[in-house]
Parts: structure tokens; sequence; C-alpha cells
């Protein structure tokens, strides 16, 4: 997008500098590499209209977490439901954590036990998050708005693991949520918003004369 934006803007006249031109280009070059290292070696699609949308879209995702995860020895087991897990020894966030469609995690589980089923079907939603949030704003949108939910409800209190379903990812409920912390600190932000969106419409006093 940032590429066809870049274009547009040239033709309309309004020439970037070569910096700028460069950095969208080996953009667009690492996500097309890794987008196509990933249709090489990635998971099938799981058929629909929607699984190959969230295949495609996901795919340079996806595809950098499968080089890493292939670079450090991992073992990639495709799942029924159109992603990809690569188990890793080391190097996991939690116990694991999706990329695009590309499960890297440390945990060693039977693949046809109910526990893995449930788990496989949580990071699933993840994977729709990642392509519903990229088809928006580009590959950075949902981990930009994934760590900002994570600053101010952790865990279990993260409304996109909520949507994901806490039970399956193996999160505990807990008895407070949304958080009272998390509440009151989006509550003292909306208040410093309000306040500087009037400070800046206040009007100015002792105008020329």
């Amino acid at each position: 997008m940032g590429l066809v934006l870049a274009v547009v803007g040239t033709l309309r006249g309004r020439a970037s500098s070569r910096l700028r031109r460069g950095v969208v280009a080996v953009g667009a070059a690492v996500q097309l590499a890794s987008g196509a290292a990933f249709a090489v070696a990635g998971s099938e699609g799981d058929g629909g209209l929607w699984g190959n949308t969230r295949l495609v879209v996901n795919a340079p995702v996806s595809g950098a977490a499968l080089l890493y995860g292939l670079g450090k020895g991992g073992e990639v087991r495709q799942g029924d439901n159109g992603t990809t897990a690569v188990v890793l020894n080391d190097g996991v966030v939690r116990a694991g954590t999706m990329f695009g469609t590309v499960f890297l995690t440390d945990q060693h589980m039977d693949v046809g036990s109910p526990r893995t089923q449930r788990l496989a079907e949580h990071e699933a939603r993840h994977a729709d998050q990642w392509a519903a949030f990229s088809l928006v704003g580009g590959p950075a949108a949902f981990p930009a708005l994934y760590a900002l939910d994570e600053a101010f409800f952790p865990g279990a209190f993260n409304h996109f693991e909520r949507q994901a379903g806490l039970d399956d990812g193996g999160y505990d409920t807990p008895s407070d949520c949304p958080s009272l912390a998390g509440r009151l600190t989006l509550a003292s932000l909306a208040l410093l918003a309000g306040s500087a969106v009037a400070a800046r419409r206040r009007p100015q006093s002792g105008g020329h004369r």
C-alpha cells in the first residue's frame, strides 16, 4: 500500500525523497519475500473466501515467523484450521505467540488432544485479528493495538485475548474483568485528551488592536 501511495504521489507531482522511496521499496521487497517463503513452505488454506483471504493477507508476517522458526530448528506442524505451528525449544514469548497464521510455541503437546485443538482454535482467532486489522491499517496495526491494550489490560484482561476465548487460550478468567487499574488509566487518558482539545479550542485573549 505504501508503494502504491508513493507511485500515485509521484505521478501527481509530489516527488518523495530517495530515502523515503528506498524505505518503501525495501519494505515491499521484504514483505514479498516473506510472503513467497510462506507460500512455498507454509500451510494450505482452510477453504472459503475468508480463509484464503486471511492466508494471503497474513502471508508476509507468517513467512517471517516461519523463517525464524525454521532458522532455530523448529518442528513444523500443519493445523486443520489453516494455521501452522512451529515448536521451538526457546525464543518464545509466554507459552507461544501467533504471528499472522504461524504459531511459535515451546509446548510439545499431543496434536489430537482436546486441549491442543482448543488452543489451535484460540490461535486461529488471533490469525483472524491479524488479517482484519492488516486489511485496515497494514501488517503492523494488530501488534501495535495488541501491545497498547496489553499495557493497560495485561494477560487475561486483554480484549483481544478475551475475544479469542480465555478458556481456549489457557487463561483463568479474572473476577474483576476488565481490570480497575486499566479502566482508571483509560479514564485518566481520556481526561487529559479532553483537556488538551479544550485548551486548543479556547479563544486566545489579547488580539491585535
